[in-house]
This record gives C-alpha cells, sequence and structure tokens, in this order.
C-alpha cells in the first residue's frame, strides 16, 4: 500500500468510532470552523457506519475555554423569529398529544419552552451549558439548569418523567453520546418522544462545499452524524425511530457556508453586533433563506420513542 498516493488512508493512533468501533479514515483536512483556524483539526469518518470525528480530540480544558467566554454579541438573538418559528416546527413533528412535561436540552434563550407554554405544556424545563443565554432564560421566567443532562440527573432532585426531550444540536457536542442518549431514556416517560437535531453528514451541501461547510465547526462539534450513525446508536441505547426529516440548516450557517467558500471566515471571537443596516440585511436574509428550510438536507431531524412502546 502506497500511504503518499492514497487519498483516503487510515488514521495513525485515532480513537475508534463512537458509535460502531470502526476503523477512522481520514476525510476532510482542513474544515472550516468559526473556533479554529483552518488545519488546527481535521475530520476522520468512520469506514463502518460513516460517522464522522473530529481530529484530534481536544481536551477538555480547550472545549471549558470556548464554551466559559462570554461574547459580548450573539448571533442567534439577531434571528429569534427564526428559532422560534424552527421550534414550532420540531414541536408539530415531535410532541406527543396531550404532553404537559417538555425537557430541551441545550435550550439557549428558551424559544422552544416559550412554544410549548402556548400548546398547554403545563412543565417545561431547559437545560443550557452556556452561562449568559441560561441567565437570561432564567430572567424570562423560565425553569433552566445550566450544565449538562447528567449533572441535572446526578444533582437536581429526580423529576417526574417527561413526554418529550428535545436536543437541538446538542449531540455533535457531547463527549459520549451513548451515555447521553442512556440518560435520556432514564428520564423519558414510557410513552414519550426523543427529538434529536444533528447537522447531517451526508448532506448535499457538505459534498460540494467541502472543507468550507458551516456546519463542521470543529472542535466543538467532535462527532459528525448521518442518519446510519445516529440509528445504530439510538438502536443500542434502546430506542427506535419513529420519524426522519432532512432538512435545510439555519440562515446564520447557510451565510456561513457562502463566506467560507469565498475565503471569507467569520470568528466567534470578533463577533460584534451589527448596526442598523447590518441587523436588516440579516433579518432579510433570514427571511429569504427560510424556503430553504424545505428544500435543503443540511440538518437532520428524528423523532424516537423508546422500543417496545
Amino acid at each position: 500500500m502506497n500511504n503518499t498516493t492514497e487519498t483516503t488512508k487510515q488514521v495513525e493512533s485515532a480513537p475508534r468510532c463512537a458509535v460502531c468501533q470502526g476503523a477512522i479514515v481520514e476525510d476532510i483536512a482542513r474544515p472550516a470552523s468559526t473556533y479554529a483556524s483552518r488545519g488546527a483539526y481535521r475530520i476522520g469518518r468512520c469506514e463502518t457506519c460513516g460517522t464522522g470525528q473530529t481530529l484530534p480530540r481536544p481536551d477538555g480544558s480547550e472545549l471549558d475555554a470556548i464554551y466559559g467566554k462570554d461574547y459580548k454579541y450573539d448571533a442567534h438573538t439577531l434571528i429569534s423569529p427564526e428559532k422560534r418559528w424552527r421550534a414550532r416546527h420540531i414541536l408539530d413533528v415531535a410532541l406527543p398529544a396531550n404532553a404537559k412535561r417538555v425537557l430541551d436540552i441545550g435550550c439557549m434563550y428558551g424559544y422552544l419552552l416559550e412554544e410549548a407554554r402556548t400548546r398547554g405544556v403545563t412543565t417545561t424545563m431547559g437545560v443550557e451549558l452556556s452561562a449568559t443565554p441560561a441567565r437570561v432564560a432564567r430572567e424570562n421566567g423560565l425553569d433552566v439548569f445550566q450544565g449538562t443532562i447528567q449533572e441535572l440527573e446526578s444533582r437536581v432532585a429526580k423529576p417526574e418523567p417527561f413526554d418529550l426531550i428535545v436536543a437541538q444540536h446538542v449531540l455533535e457536542h457531547v463527549e459520549d453520546p451513548i451515555a447521553f442518549l442512556e440518560c435520556a431514556r432514564r428520564l423519558l416517560a414510557p410513552e414519550g418522544h426523543l427529538c434529536i437535531c444533528v447537522p447531517n453528514f451526508d448532506a448535499r451541501g457538505r459534498r460540494v462545499f467541502r472543507e468550507a461547510w458551516g456546519w463542521y465547526q470543529v472542535p466543538v462539534h467532535l462527532h459528525h452524524f448521518g442518519f446510519e450513525g445516529l440509528e445504530r446508536m439510538l438502536g443500542k441505547t434502546g430506542f427506535e425511530i419513529t420519524k426522519t426529516e432532512r432538512r435545510g440548516g439555519d440562515s446564520l450557517f447557510v451565510l456561513m457556508t457562502l463566506l467560507q467558500s469565498v475565503g471569507k471566515m467569520p470568528s466567534s471571537e470578533e463577533a460584534k453586533a451589527p448596526g442598523v443596516l447590518g441587523r436588516t440585511v440579516l433579518r432579510s436574509a433570514s427571511l429569504l433563506l427560510r424556503p430553504y428550510y424545505a428544500i435543503g438536507d443540511d440538518e437532520l431531524l428524528v423523532v424516537a420513542r423508546p422500543r417496545g412502546k
């Protein structure tokens, strides 16, 4: 074997696939990201199930430094109407009939929790790792725990089972996704639903834009899931998938892909609140790009229930 000419070579000393323990081969050498310079990290791909993995794996101190920063400006707040619109769609797809208890993991500012309340959900709870969104959500009257789902389970008096647990763009961040799903299953009612949203590693846009695709976000995205890997992992943890959707990513990530494809690298550290013109342009783009939600496939949504229920 000539390793100098082979385009897909096995990554030396790389960890095994987190989903199936398959061999990891190099896939993306210089993924774009707002959190790291090009080439600082790469992405390997499992030969068996196709799940991607960020290499080298960042240690806890690197991730703590990123998550611990209090950025001057969070662009997600600028497109809050779009975030609420997407939250309503998730509830349309995943909320069980007569559901009364909803847990949102990675709830940010609590948009989905507020939308759930308008549908008659009487108990809403959020889990958020970042301090500022968690604080703002609490100031708005929401019950939000700052930390991880495992910390919620171990530190808070055991809550009643939830009818719906949502993890929107969370699973790709967690070090041990199997343990995350096992914890979610323990917190879920027997007839409850689990809704997972992740960037779709099988997306057409990823194949077209390759290194410039906006959803890589290394190193904070530790894993990169397609449908096969996600289905295997849910099966291992006692779930069966009942619904699947592939849809376009939100406008920020569409714009990010376009900028990165022409060599413009927005940095999360340099993010500043835009002026009136900038806000108008971005909000207009958010409205104009919403049809992409229906025709794109950058995001993978699955709804699952405990197996046998």
